[in-house]
């Protein structure tokens, strides 16, 4: 029995095997990245940020192996990429680093869910989680000073995004059967949404008035299509750099519409935040918080409303003790 057990642990020490010991994972984060890129694949909406973010880890990280990675290797990460400058000659946001790293964290956790490894040996590195809430707000008046100086083709995509809260993929990929102009609603079904929730948005008059007006396109379904591919738009950067300059504005993004669409709706026009979440697309009070700016100028006129309320409790008080008295 025991010629037999040396034996046996002879072939598995030869095999690279003893006893029950796993084989240790030799798979680097490059070879990582790689099975882990049909997964990515599947959600168009997100893959390509997804791929931007991955050659940013394996330029640093691609030949370390995933079994050897810590969390110092994530400081280290960080150290480099903030010395380094982005397309807006600025090093990264935290923001971008931190989903730079969750990232890294899923596809470790696809690792071990396969049982490739048999744990996420960076589960506990910390996010950086530094404030990154943009402020950026068009009024009425900046809108209009956008619009007016912005390409005929982009001015219908700007008052959709202005008027509707739509993110800009939403947008771009609208197409003409999702439209009840005569209703008045856009319906968005499950696989249209980021959030994978169907949901229904209605237009305001100038923007029916505005859709009504665009032509037909024979051969595209969609409602925004670019005269050079017949089909629609994949990239407006161009023309919303051109729109801001004509405007001499600075500083503002396309992304800024949804917020200024939800932070109008409340300042503006008084609709109450949960009935603003259902018509933005929000699911969670945080995220919406990021996008409903509250000014010093809001609590400001609260704390007025609240006097002017209380004036007005009085003063119908009074009137109606007379009432009684008489």
């Amino acid at each position: 029995m025991a010629e037999a057990m040396l034996a046996k642990a002879k072939t598995e020490a030869f095999e690279g095997r003893y006893f029950d010991r796993k084989e240790v994972s030799s798979k680097t984060v490059r070879e990582m990245w790689l099975g882990y890129k049909s997964i990515s694949e599947r959600d168009n909406r997100t893959h390509r940020t997804e791929k931007a973010r991955a050659e940013h880890l394996i330029r640093h990280l691609g030949d370390r192996q995933i079994i050897s990675l810590t969390e110092r290797d994530v400081d280290h990460y960080r150290a480099r990429r903030f010395a380094e400058k982005t397309k807006f000659k600025k090093p990264p946001s935290p923001a971008t680093l931190d989903k730079e790293v969750e990232l890294l964290k899923r596809m470790l956790n696809y690792e071990v869910r396969c049982g490739e490894i048999e744990k996420n040996p960076i589960a506990h590195a910390r996010l950086l989680r530094v404030p990154n809430v943009r402020r950026q707000v068009f009024g009425e008046m900046q809108f209009e000073q956008l619009f007016e100086n912005a390409d005929v083709l982009l001015q219908p995509i700007l008052l959709t995004a202005f008027d509707t809260g739509m993110r800009k993929e939403e947008i771009l990929a609208l197409r003409w059967d999702q439209v009840n102009l005569k209703d008045g609603v856009i319906r968005l079904a499950p696989q249209d949404t980021k959030t994978k929730k169907g949901r229904a948005i209605y237009l305001r008059k100038r923007l029916i008035e505005a859709l009504e007006t665009l032509p037909r396109q024979l051969h595209s379904p969609f409602i925004f299509n670019s005269p050079e591919t017949g089909t629609r738009w994949k990239d407006i950067k161009k023309m919303w750099a051109r729109a801001l300059e004509n405007a001499k504005l600075e500083g503002y993004r396309f992304h800024d519409l949804r917020r200024s669409f939800v932070t109008n709706a409340r300042r503006v026009h008084g609709i109450p935040e949960s009935v603003i979440m259902k018509m933005s697309g929000h699911e969670t009070r945080a995220v919406f918080d990021r996008y409903n700016i509250v000014f010093e100028e809001d609590v400001k006129a609260a704390v007025e409303k609240m006097d002017q309320n209380e004036r007005n409790s009085t003063a119908r008080s009074g009137q109606d003790l007379d009432k009684v008295e008489e």
